[in-house]
């Protein structure tokens, strides 16, 4: 197994949201944006199945990642999934963010997903909870997201990286290279100034 990006199916998922995981690409680079350091405290909030809570533990080795999940059924894949690539510094945490934050210690790198108002009011709340000098990094479908988290975190004096995210896998369909797209999608980044 790899440190990071892992293909897809090497994490166990649940069959009703099987394939919702984020994907072996765009987990690379948002680890690649979190910067993690082996010490690090890393916060996935809304983890799933825990792809990128693992992978992260494998980057911190000396640190902690709380994988963050309010699903029961998805917080043991989590655990799962930690034993299988045998990784002891994932804590799942079972709870509804940012409530569940409260006992948590200050993160040195965050990395959240979704659409809508709560994944804006999540990523607003879990900045402020960032210590200085540390990584945000935001996995969004929605381009409508993008624009109103952008302009929400730059009302901090900081600098907001936006990435396009279009990819398509390759696979072989009568003898034929072919293409299978995934979904577009966005990652934003961000640095807590000192």
């Amino acid at each position: 197994l790899r440190v990071f990006g892992n293909p897809d199916e090497a994490f166990l998922q649940t069959k009703p949201k099987y394939g919702l995981l984020t994907p072996a690409e765009v987990r690379a680079l948002a680890l690649a944006e979190l910067d993690i350091a082996p010490s690090s405290i890393v916060w996935d909030v809304g983890a799933g199945s825990g792809s990128v809570s693992v992978e992260a533990a494998q980057l911190a080795k000396d640190g902690t990642v709380y994988a963050i999940e309010m699903d029961a059924e998805d917080h043991g894949l989590i655990v799962d999934n930690a034993k299988r690539f045998g990784v002891s510094n994932v804590i799942a945490v079972l709870g509804k963010a940012p409530e569940i934050w409260e006992g948590l210690p200050e993160p040195d790198c965050v990395f959240l997903a979704g659409t809508g108002r709560e994944v804006l009011r999540l990523a607003e709340l879990a900045f402020e909870r960032l210590r200085f000098g540390g990584r945000m990094a935001i996995n969004l479908l929605s381009i409508d997201s993008v624009s109103e988290l952008r302009t929400s975190l730059r009302k901090h004096d900081v600098e907001v990286s936006v990435l396009m995210i279009n990819l398509a896998r390759g696979s072989e369909q009568f003898e034929r290279l072919m293409f299978d797209p995934l979904k577009p999608m966005f990652l934003l980044s961000v640095t807590k100034n000192a």
